[in-house]
């Protein structure tokens, strides 16, 4: 499978100089900002296609290969954790729980 059969997610530009980024991927009315826009892209990718073994890609502008790439599958699972010691890593993704919010707010 070559780049270009893959999923693109374009970075758009980020956003406010801090780190987020605006992406979208054409054709699939995908888009957002985020940190990690590729995981992210995955996220909503996945619930749209379902379980594919599709792989997705993050391009930037003019650019023919991707910076980084994964299976959809992967990237929809994982996360990016912030160490307090400066590290990073990925872990497994985890929603965040609605259900507490909503009686909390009640």
């Amino acid at each position: 499978m070559s780049e270009r059969q893959m999923i693109e997610v374009e970075a758009i530009e980020e956003v406010q100089k801090r780190g987020v980024f605006r992406y979208s991927v054409r054709g699939l009315g995908v888009e957002g900002r985020s940190r990690q826009p590729l995981l992210d892209a995955c996220r909503q990718i996945k619930s749209l296609l379902g379980p594919t073994a599709k792989r997705a890609g993050l391009f930037r502008e003019g650019r023919s290969v991707p910076d980084i790439s994964c299976s959809v599958e992967w990237g929809a699972a994982h996360t990016v954790e912030e160490r307090n010691s400066g590290g990073i890593r990925f872990v497994k993704y985890r929603e965040f729980e609605i259900p507490l919010t909503r009686e909390a707010a009640e």
